[in-house]
């Protein structure tokens, strides 16, 4: 799909999946590790792997018999001795911020198409007048042409020598 954030409740559980791999211990997590933490599954995809999948931009998945998914942003930061370190507040308050301005694009992109309405009604009406000018033209013609020729049955008086 081009527009992934358009899918039904997409956005919560974007901004869900960010906040349980960006601030919980540990970095990486499997579908099973996602849903009890989450304690619900996805509300816009089959699972929480598919979510990661369609937003490259946060997520990232490994290919592993059990897959796990990881916040893109802290699987590259540096690692220190021990298990990866949640992300700053603020950065996951930006990261959440991000994922708000890309839904609120598609959406804005998504209802462009909604400005021209003005404008093929009023080329569709004014279409629709020209032809019932030029239709009421037409038999306006017509009308006078009968009114100008003699009445059927009526003999036009002979002229006079």
């Amino acid at each position: 799909m081009k527009r992934p954030y358009l899918k039904e409740r997409r956005l919560a559980d974007v901004l869900a999946l960010i906040q349980v791999l960006a601030l919980d211990e540990y970095a990486y997590r499997s579908e099973k590790g996602l849903t009890d933490e989450l304690q619900v599954s996805p509300a816009s995809a089959a699972s929480w792997r598919e979510v990661a999948l369609e937003h490259p931009e946060f997520f990232r998945v490994s290919v592993k018999d059990d897959p796990l998914v990881s916040l893109t942003a802290r699987h590259v930061m540096p690692k220190a001795q021990g298990p990866r370190q949640p992300l700053p507040a603020d950065f996951t308050q930006q990261l959440l911020r991000t994922a708000i301005e890309l839904h609120d694009r598609q959406a804005e992109a998504a209802l462009r198409w909604r400005t021209w309405i003005p404008l093929l009604a009023a080329l569709i009406a004014g279409l629709f007048s020209i032809g019932a000018v030029y239709i009421g033209w037409r038999f306006g013609q017509s009308s006078v042409r009968e009114q100008n020729q003699a009445p059927r049955g009526i003999e036009q008086p002979a002229a006079k020598p």
